[in-house]
């Protein structure tokens, strides 16, 4: 396998960066709406209450978020 050229190494762990941070950004607002909203109950029994599920989605996200940064090489 080739090594990669300096310019495209530094393309790539710029791109990565951009990454997590977005979705470390994300995630956070996902579960700040999660926490601090006021939703309305679901209309139907077996969906889920909306903040649990926000704050779920919300701390998935930032754990992709950190493993991407983690991956850096």
């Amino acid at each position: 396998m080739s090594e990669k050229k300096p310019e495209e190494a530094h393309e790539t762990d710029r791109r990565i960066t951009i990454r997590w941070k977005v979705m470390q950004a994300l995630g956070g607002m996902l579960i700040v709406l999660g926490i601090f909203v006021d939703w309305p109950p679901p209309s139907e029994t077996g969906l889920p209450d909306t903040s649990s599920f926000l704050i779920i989605l919300g701390g998935l996200l930032g754990v992709a978020g950190l493993l991407a940064a983690l991956r850096k090489k």
